[in-house]
C-alpha cells in the first residue's frame, strides 16, 4: 500500500512538473533568432526602396512643373504695367516684382537700376534714328518692332515690343533735348555738356511663378543684358564713363 501511494505521489509530481514547464516562456532557439534576423533584414530594404521610390516620384513631378508651360504659369500677371512717361514727365521706375531695368529705379533693387547714356548727335531726331536702328540690329531675332514714337515737350519718347524669355517685353527710351550740363567743372564734361541724355526702361510685361514658390521666375538679367547689346550697337557712352569705360554692372 505504501509503495502504491509513493508511486502515485511521484506520478502527480511528474505531471505537475510537465504542466509547469509547458506554461513557462520558451527560450528562443538559435533557429528562431535566425528567422527573426531574416525577417528584419528583408523588411528594412523594402522600406528603404519605398522611400527611394517616393523621392524619385517627387523629383520627377517637380521637374515636370518646371518644364511644363502650363504648370509654370500657375500665377501670371498680364500686361498691366503702364508704359510711357508718368505724370511728372519722367520715365517710370521698375515694379518691384518684375524682371526689369530702368534709369529711374534709383534707391530700389540694385539689379533694377541702369546708368543713363549720352547721345553724341547733332539733333534729337538723329539720336532717335540711331537708337531705332540699333534696336533692330541688337534685337531683330526677338521680333523687335517700334510701337510708339512720340515727340514730347522736352524730348522724344520711343517704345518697342519684342519677345522675351517669359513673354512679351517692352523697351522704352526717353531722349531728352538737353545734355548732362556742367557737373561742377568736371573734366569729363569738357565738350560733352550738350550731348543728349538718353533714359530707358526694359521690362518683362509678364510675371510668372512656379507653385509652390512665391518668388517670380527670373529671366537671369536679360533686361540689362539687352540694353547693353543695344548700347554696344549704337556706340553711346554711359554717364560717368566719359574719360574711360566703366566696368559693366551686369
Amino acid at each position: 500500500m505504501a509503495s502504491t501511494a509513493t508511486r502515485r505521489r511521484r506520478s502527480g509530481t511528474s505531471t505537475a512538473s510537465r504542466r509547469a514547464a509547458s506554461t513557462r516562456p520558451r527560450a528562443a532557439s538559435s533557429s528562431d533568432d535566425a528567422i527573426a534576423d531574416r525577417h528584419v533584414s528583408s523588411s528594412a530594404p523594402v522600406r528603404r526602396r519605398d522611400v527611394a521610390a517616393a523621392l524619385l516620384a517627387s523629383s520627377v513631378a517637380l521637374s515636370s512643373v518646371m518644364t511644363s508651360p502650363s504648370s509654370s504659369s500657375a500665377a501670371t500677371m498680364p500686361d498691366s504695367e503702364p508704359t510711357g512717361l508718368d505724370a511728372n514727365g519722367r520715365l517710370r521706375r521698375c515694379p518691384s516684382n518684375f524682371n526689369c531695368v530702368s534709369t529711374s529705379s534709383i534707391g530700389g533693387a540694385p539689379e533694377q537700376y541702369g546708368t543713363a547714356w549720352t547721345a553724341k548727335t547733332a539733333t534729337v531726331d538723329d539720336a532717335v534714328a540711331q537708337v531705332a536702328a540699333a534696336v533692330s540690329r541688337a534685337c531683330g531675332d526677338q521680333g523687335a518692332r517700334r510701337v510708339e514714337s512720340v515727340p514730347v515737350e522736352n524730348g522724344h519718347y520711343l517704345r518697342f515690343e519684342m519677345d522675351g524669355k517669359l513673354g512679351k517685353d517692352n523697351v522704352e527710351f526717353f531722349i531728352k533735348n538737353e545734355g548732362i550740363g556742367d557737373r561742377n567743372g568736371w573734366e569729363g564734361d569738357a565738350g560733352r555738356e550738350k550731348e543728349f541724355l538718353v533714359l530707358y526702361r526694359s521690362l518683362a510685361t509678364t510675371v510668372k511663378y512656379v507653385y509652390p514658390f512665391t518668388t517670380p521666375v527670373s529671366d537671369f538679367g536679360e533686361q540689362k543684358k539687352r540694353m547693353e547689346r543695344i548700347r554696344g550697337e549704337v556706340g553711346w557712352r554711359r554717364v560717368g564713363c566719359e574719360l574711360e569705360e566703366c566696368e559693366l554692372d551686369l
